[in-house]
């Protein structure tokens, strides 16, 4: 089951490396309708992914519907969700003020804060080879688009607080998912995630006097498809193969894995010409495949 889980954990980074573009492209569409309002409209793409997703869990998944009644579902899916919705806010509050780099770098730092966080729980950290797989992806994953350049300003600890809740979300995947259905459970936390992000974007809204035509907006092809793609693929397919799988790996492990996604974030902006090919992208994506083959090769003795 780990090497399945393995896999499936793989083609997660996959598919969250392609959310990047799509994101991308929808924000780039929605710059006619909304006056450069970055927060309103990623707020709005988030909740509106998010709330697409629920209509398609219950027609996939409508075993689910019987756990729905269990308040531990919805107690634990609150938990995913004030951590992964979380992430998302901070990241994007962030990269108001930072590069994409910083940001990557910055970010990247969740695969380290998932080690620490469970050694220091477990009173020390499980191997060195873990470790040193653990300070190769992080270099990977943050220096894949060329050195950052740090200021240590508000940006950029907002964006330590995204890398922050991000190891919340692996590690109390990791707890939650082992006690309760995983597929309810991820339904319960994206439903309660559209709920809080659906109050963030009124609140932005409110703040920056928007004046944004969502119907419009979201009417564009260019804005629709990538919502679809991302709400389908990125939601729905990506959380449900990491609920159900993450508890197969250990923790540190799968944070090792998931720093794979900016990886392929790179290699398809450069594919569609987003960005330039760089040797940074050589570098970054050695280091961080020589991490996950130290910490598989590492896992698979202390196993032995």
């Amino acid at each position: 089951m780990k090497q399945k889980a393995t896999i499936a954990l793989f083609i997660v980074t996959i598919i969250w490396g392609c959310t990047f573009l799509w994101l991308k492209r929808a924000l780039d569409s929605a710059d006619s309708v909304s006056a450069s309002q970055t927060n309103v409209v990623s707020t709005l793409f988030v909740t509106l992914r998010f709330g697409l997703t629920l209509p398609i869990f219950l027609y996939f998944t409508p075993s689910i519907r019987k756990n729905l009644s269990d308040y531990r579902s919805w107690y634990d899916g609150s938990i995913l969700a004030f951590f992964m919705l979380g992430g998302f806010v901070f990241q994007m509050m962030g990269l108001e003020g930072i590069s994409p780099a910083v940001s990557a770098f910055l970010t990247s730092l969740y695969v380290i804060f998932t080690a620490l966080i469970l050694a220091y729980l477990a009173g020390r950290f499980q191997s060195k080879s873990l470790l040193f797989g653990v300070i190769l992806a992080t270099f990977g994953a943050g220096y894949i688009q060329g050195p950052p350049e740090l200021h240590y300003d508000i940006a950029e600890w907002l964006t330590i607080l995204c890398a922050i809740m991000f190891a919340g979300h692996i590690i109390f995947t990791d707890i939650i998912t082992k006690r309760v259905d995983p597929m309810t459970v991820t339904f319960t936390s994206i439903a309660i995630s559209t709920l809080m992000a659906l109050f963030l974007l009124n609140y932005f809204m409110f703040v920056n006097n928007s004046q944004i035509n969502i119907y419009s907006m979201i009417m564009k092809v260019d804005f629709l498809v990538p919502l679809l793609l991302s709400s389908f693929f990125g939601t729905f397919v990506a959380l449900s193969l990491v609920n159900y799988y993450q508890k197969y790996i250990d923790p540190v492990r799968a944070a090792i894995l998931y720093a794979l996604e900016p990886v392929w974030a790179t290699i398809f902006a450069v594919g569609t010409g987003v960005t330039d090919f760089n040797f940074w992208l050589l570098i970054g994506g050695s280091c961080l495949l020589i991490g996950n083959l130290i910490a598989e090769l590492g896992n698979q003795r202390v196993s032995e």
